[in-house]
């Protein structure tokens, strides 16, 4: 039973970490991984999918999007691509910056947005066509690129612009006598309101895909890349195109793939196929052998570890593709990678796929999503997001625009349930599954299901399987009903959560047979 309940954690560790940080399509030949090497896997921004370490291309330099970014074929380093946005050929944090006609700015407010090359705030100034900034009066909005006061002048139309006209005018009754052109009417709407800056009517040829006008009705843009419409089933995947109709195109979170076989599905960003065919192997192979990759193994004596056998003796636990042993200190699985310690002074802990070991870095984690960033003062955590605390407050990992100087940020992080092992072993924790949840002024009320317990020293056992915790709502993460944590019980009667939400069968199996092993 236990192999069983082992061979079954090491396949779902297994494909978690595939549909995360690998380029394949894991083609379900009764459990074998089919390597794409990714002629038609692209992924955002201008950086295209590398097959091999998890690396990207950005021009013709290899690059992690995890620590950096690519924009224009230039890479900017310590911010990852999956929170940044690209200003010409430099990457932000649209968070705490706004590009503004290709500069960068450092934002003063929430409520900031660009007026041409210039920054201004939308709660006191109005900004009125192309770069016309001006300070909000009552009863005063934009017309064109001017203003005027609502209560003695109107905003008429002339042809393709806009006018101001005293209220006694003929356009003034007439704009609102009658029903203009819907488009007309809201882009009206938006330029007396002073937002977006650019106040002029709607042409095929103001919409922008990249640097390049486009046509909706004739063309279709995808990240930035520009095709022919060939229908309206035409659509996009990721940076690529194709049709709903297309035979043997399957799109897989935002990777294309061609070549597939009929009645595949993409689930969890893995492709799944028919079940009847066994391996993807010139030969079928005998009956009751295991297939992986395109070989056999004896699972008896080795371990397949995203299509790679293994001897057993080297280790019982995937890390992507190799194998390691959970004993050797010196190796740190983070998310599919294997790291070496042994050269490595001090402490290093997992950031996602990532390994952060230097004192000016911070990692950023939400149940999805690592990020590692450049340490910088007055910045915190919320979830993955790496905020300015003069622009933002966060709340039970959720970003608010409204500042609160005397809050307290969160003063740990959630980390996946792996990367707790083997530190939580002789500490008193327990998985408890959130039932309900109610909040309550500042507090959160949670009712927890202990379903297990885990406290090698006294091995005592929480006599009463529900739990009811009182939580401060904003400094602790969010917590989901239906699912399960890693709990550290402390000696003050508090409840400290410690894990994202972990997987019944495959991550608590291993938290178990790490610490009882260990024990014994």
């Amino acid at each position: 039973m236990l192999t069983l309940i082992f061979s079954i954690q090491s396949c779902l560790t297994q494909m978690r970490l595939d549909t995360t940080f690998h380029n394949k399509s894991c083609l379900s030949f009764s459990g074998i991984c089919h390597h794409d090497r990714g002629s038609h896997s692209k992924v955002g921004f201008s950086g295209q999918m590398e097959d091999s370490h998890h690396l990207h291309r950005c021009g013709n330099v290899s690059y992690n999007f995890s620590g950096s970014s690519c924009c224009n074929d230039s890479i900017t380093l310590g911010l990852s691509q999956l929170v940044a946005d690209c200003c010409g050929s430099v990457a932000y944090n649209p968070l705490n910056e706004i590009c503004c006609n290709g500069s960068i700015q450092t934002q003063s407010s929430t409520h900031a947005l660009c007026c041409g090359k210039d920054m201004y705030l939308t709660t006191s100034h109005l900004c009125c066509g192309e770069n016309n900034i001006f300070q909000r009066k009552e009863n005063h909005s934009c017309c064109g690129n001017k203003t005027y006061d609502m209560t003695t002048h109107c905003c008429c139309i002339n042809t393709t612009t806009l006018e101001v006209k005293p209220k006694n005018e003929i356009c003034c009754s007439e704009a609102t006598g009658y029903n203009l052109n819907p488009v007309l009417t809201d882009k009206k709407k938006e330029c007396q309101q002073g937002s977006p800056p650019t106040c002029t009517f709607p042409k095929n040829s103001e919409l922008k895909c990249g640097s390049k006008p486009f046509n909706p009705q004739k063309e279709i843009c995808c990240s930035g890349n520009l095709y022919k419409k060939a229908s309206a089933l035409t659509k996009c995947c990721g940076v690529d195109v194709y049709t709903l109709s297309d035979d043997n195109v399957l799109c897989c979170n935002g990777t294309l793939h061609l070549n597939v076989p009929e009645q595949s599905e993409c689930v969890g960003g893995v492709i799944y196929t028919s079940a009847n065919t066994t391996c993807q192997m010139s030969t079928r192979p005998r009956h009751g052998e295991h297939c992986c990759g395109g070989q056999t193994f004896n699972p008896h004596t080795h371990v397949c570890c995203n299509g790679h056998s293994h001897n057993k003796k080297n280790g019982n636990f995937c890390c992507g593709s190799e194998v390691y042993d959970h004993h050797n200190q010196f190796l740190r699985c983070c998310s599919g990678h294997l790291y070496n310690l042994t050269h490595l002074r001090g402490k290093a802990e997992c950031c996602g796929s990532l390994l952060l070991q230097y004192d000016n870095q911070t990692c950023c984690s939400s149940s999805t999503t690592s990020v590692l960033y450049d340490t910088k003062q007055n910045h915190s955590c919320c979830g993955h997001y790496y905020y300015k605390t003069s622009l933002w407050s966060c709340c039970a990992e959720r970003l608010k625009p409204t500042p609160k100087p005397n809050s307290s940020p969160a003063e740990y992080r959630l980390k996946p349930l792996t990367d707790l092992i083997p530190e939580m072993c002789n500490k008193k924790v327990f998985f408890g599954k959130v039932e309900s949840v109610a909040l309550e002024n500042d507090q959160r009320r949670v009712v927890l299901k202990v379903v297990g317990q885990v406290d090698v020293k006294s091995e005592k056992v929480i006599k009463d399987p529900w739990l009811h915790l009182s939580l401060d709502h904003c400094s602790f993460p969010a917590t989901d009903n239906g699912m399960t944590y890693l709990w550290e019980e402390k000696h003050n009667g508090k409840y400290k959560l410690l894990s994202h939400p972990v997987d019944l069968t495959s991550d608590i199996h291993m938290f178990y047979f790490v610490c009882y092993q260990k024990k014994g």
